[in-house]
């Protein structure tokens, strides 16, 4: 995976990678550091295989040490960096990870809630990358890794139980951010992705940052989402790619009635985590001059595994399609398929679904039979295979 990296910073060597706060990373610059770090993670002992928590903001060290993680050959755990410290023992716990690296206000209980489960805690301050790569030259080249080998370990939400550990692929990552960047969003090298989404979440870490990474275009990093900011990011970044929820969507347009400012950059929208209310969606688009996709999908399918096409036809309330590369389909509670029109649970199968869950072997038969994810949500498919969510369970 760090090897779409390593291409687009060939290609683009002095292009801007990511934008935050009035400072930019060049895509050289970034490869740099992500190989000094790999090299770092290599010479304190780090495996292939190794899992390596990363609990930090959505700032450009989340960037290095999640990429530097996959081009040392480990498997990333993006953990939310305001977790108590119970939840922190808790996910270090279930994902096996051997280090923790983290930032925020509460450093003695994270770092002893780590120590506790057995995993090495590893503060990173406002100089934390550049102090610990100093006197690393950078490993070249990615640790090769087969397509099967876990490369992320998500966190679901645990809505209806104890939250898992989702083991996605090499596989994965590469076959899903392929179609999010090039088939859904048509991402280049000239596109600027204003990504409002964490990046430990997994919505935001493969629209707002794998896809745009891997195609060479610019990341603008939004640590904390304010509608008027994030209309002035738009006008004067020139953005064409937004990534948001739907209150974001919504909180915008009314910041929007007096702003004045040029949105005309904007091209594409992807609204994700609920369902847009059809009108917040049609005067959007209005408003605005895009046109604003809605994303279904789970932590175990990286997550998106639906959405309204571009270029098809969309209807009011509907998911969309599987994207490429992934089916779904509606069954009933003995898991045969019900008749189009008719509820039942949504089960998913494809290259973006988990392998399993991270030592929970006992929850990974019945949740993957036959390749099958089960989703837990209620829908339902109509004559042109259209998905409609009727209840949520476990998003």
């Amino acid at each position: 995976m760090s090897l779409c990296l390593t291409e687009s910073a060939a290609r683009y060597p002095d292009a801007a990678a990511l934008r935050c706060d009035g400072a930019t990373t060049t895509y050289s610059s970034l490869a740099l550091d992500v190989a000094r770090f790999a090299d770092y993670l290599i010479d304190g002992g780090l495996e292939p295989g190794d899992r390596v928590g990363i609990m930090l903001r959505d700032r450009p060290e989340f960037a290095v040490v999640f990429y530097a993680v996959l081009h040392a050959g480990g498997v990333a755990v993006p953990m939310n960096p305001s977790l108590s410290a119970r939840a922190v023992e808790f996910h270090v716990t279930i994902t096996g990870a051997r280090i923790l690296f983290f930032s925020g206000r509460r450093p003695l209980a994270t770092t002893i809630a780590a120590l506790t489960a057995g995993t090495q805690p590893v503060r990173v301050g406002k100089r934390g990358i550049a102090r610990l790569t100093a006197g690393f030259a950078g490993r070249a080249e990615p640790v090769s890794r087969a397509e099967g080998d876990a490369a992320v370990i998500l966190h679901t939400p645990g809505t209806t139980g104890v939250p898992a550990g989702a083991q996605l692929t090499q596989g994965d990552l590469a076959s899903n951010q392929a179609v999010v960047a090039r088939s859904l969003l048509g991402l280049g090298a000239d596109d600027v992705v204003m990504g409002c989404l964490p990046l430990f979440e997994p919505f935001g870490m493969t629209c707002g940052l794998l896809a745009p990474i891997s195609t060479g275009a610019t990341l603008l990093l939004v640590p904390q989402f304010d509608s008027r900011r994030a209309l002035e990011m738009i006008a004067t970044e020139q953005v064409t790619v937004f990534d948001g929820v739907p209150s974001m969507f919504t909180s915008m347009l009314t910041a929007a009635e007096h702003s004045g400012l040029d949105f005309s950059s904007l091209r594409t929208c992807i609204a994700a985590g609920a369902a847009m209310p059809a009108d917040v969606h049609r005067r959007f688009e209005n408003r605005f001059g895009c046109t604003v996709w809605e994303e279904y999908g789970l932590s175990e399918t990286l997550p998106v595994a639906c959405l309204t096409h571009p270029g098809g036809a969309r209807k009011v309330g509907s998911l969309g399609r599987p994207i490429d590369g992934v089916e779904m389909r509606v069954v009933d509670d003995k898991g045969c398929e019900v008749p189009v029109g008719v509820a039942g649970e949504i089960q998913i199968r494809g290259r973006n679904v988990m392998k399993g869950y991270s030592n929970l072997p006992e929850a990974t038969e019945p949740d993957l039979s036959e390749g099958w994810l089960a989703t837990g949500d209620t829908g339902r498919v109509d004559v042109d295979g259209h998905f409609f969510l009727v209840d949520s369970k476990k998003t």
